[in-house]
């Protein structure tokens, strides 16, 4: 059976497998695309060739171990992003075993590439006092202020994925009582999310301000171009207010606050107050008790820090006598 060419291998892998056989979300194969489209890159700058020039056969296990290795150091991407680029490769290379038995030879090597180790990350949050200062930042007077200020606070409220926030649409909300939110996460799962009546009246007041219906299917959150607003549009305010909000609150300075941390900060107050595990898991739209598992460790080494800090009068170990010989008191141990 003739082999067909590479650029038939990645139409077929794309356009029918994952988008009409698997039916995966358009952000999991934007993700497969950006690392088939690097790996590509890398392999034709290896051999001095164009992408077009390439055959299956260039993309042999070595050459994706270098580009791992490329990954990490010429681009200085994390381990779990580099985890996350090898998980597309081999799907790829999974699917071609499967289309292509000729090529399990090259595909076995590829697919036997174990992923790295990481640490995990401190679990990083906002404490109330943080949240409630960072808010406060917004001018809800400006052009965008009100547009940030449900931003911020529906990221919280919800402890949504960032992408899962800016993708809703004024039709997922329903603001009478009891409100709620649809949220559509990985693998296309939905979760409808309660929403605090405080949120659910901010959103009715920014829809209404802006001429805007309760059912529409325009996104909620916008660029100045009136276009969905982006990932990276979303970090770029949450930084602006985190910039004011350290000048007078320093510890609001510190690095790695992300619109991830929100997520995080819901799920440690959710904790916090009293909420069973099992209830924060469906919250936060967790599959499996693992992920939510980190919330009770950090909630744990939180409170050994503070007893640890606790000042109190110290007991006192009482002095044994020794046994007169040496002997006799090493027996004693």
């Amino acid at each position: 059976m003739k082999i067909p060419p590479l650029a038939t291998l990645l139409s077929t892998f794309f356009l029918r497998y994952l988008a009409v056989e698997r039916g995966v979300s358009p952000h999991t194969s934007t993700s497969y695309r950006d690392a088939i489209k690097l790996l590509l890159q890398f392999s034709a700058t290896r051999s001095r060739r164009s992408v077009d020039q390439l055959v299956i056969e260039d993309l042999n296990a070595a050459v994706v171990l270098e580009f791992l290795s490329h990954l990490e150091t010429t681009r200085t991407n994390t381990v779990r992003t580099r985890n996350a680029r090898l998980a597309a490769v081999q799907t790829f290379f999974r699917y071609i075993a499967g289309q292509q038995p000729a090529l399990a030879a090259l595909c076995s090597p590829v697919l036997a590439i174990p992923a790295k180790k990481a640490l995990r990350p401190v679990l990083g949050y906002l404490k109330e006092q943080e949240l409630g200062h960072l808010l406060a930042q917004v001018d809800r007077t400006a052009r965008y202020g009100e547009r940030d200020y449900v931003l911020l606070s529906v990221l919280y409220d919800t402890g949504a994925h960032i992408q899962e926030l800016l993708d809703l649409k004024p039709s997922d909300f329903h603001l009478d009582p009891p409100p709620f939110v649809r949220l559509r996460g990985k693998g296309r799962r939905e979760r409808l999310c309660p929403l605090l009546p405080q949120s659910a009246q901010l959103v009715r007041k920014f829809l209404a301000t802006n001429g805007r219906n309760t059912d529409g299917h325009e996104p909620l959150l916008q660029n100045g171009r009136g276009m969905r607003l982006g990932r990276h549009g979303a970090r770029y305010i949450l930084l602006k207010y985190l910039r004011l909000a350290a000048s007078s609150m320093p510890s609001l300075g510190r690095p790695a606050i992300s619109p991830h941390t929100f997520r995080h900060t819901k799920g440690m107050h959710l904790l916090q107050s009293g909420v069973p595990l099992v209830m924060v898991k469906d919250f936060l739209g967790h599959v499996d008790m693992k992920s939510t598992e980190v919330y009770v460790q950090a909630d744990l080494e939180m409170k050994r820090k503070a007893l640890e800090s606790a000042t109190g009068p110290q007991p006192t170990q009482p002095v044994e006598a020794l046994p007169s010989g040496l002997i006799e008191w090493l027996e004693s141990l």
